[in-house]
């Protein structure tokens, strides 16, 4: 079963830090963490910063350290803008 997906990408003041096709997300935000799938509706909040996980289509699931910025999903593509962004681990699921 091929799972719905949607345009992902981290933006720091150093440029492009992912960018790819999630089939889900797991969104650090103020008030905890939002999941986030395919055809979500426009949503934008701000985040202090975590852990951001996401699954992409693939299977492969790719964890990074985020800092403090805004989320924003609309029409199947979601950007994090944040200050920082480092790379934690990766595998299958």
């Amino acid at each position: 079963m091929n799972e719905p997906v949607y345009t992902l990408e981290i933006v720091t003041p150093q440029g492009l830090a992912y960018t790819g096709r999630a089939a889900h997300a797991l969104i650090p935000v103020d008030h905890g963490y939002v999941g986030v799938l395919a055809n979500h509706a426009p949503y934008l909040t701000a985040s202090s910063g975590g852990r951001l996980t996401i699954r992409e289509g693939t299977g492969l699931v790719r964890e990074f350290t985020v800092g403090d910025g805004f989320f924003e999903i609309n029409e199947n593509r979601a950007v994090f803008l944040t200050k920082t962004c480092a790379k934690t681990e990766n595998g299958p699921v």
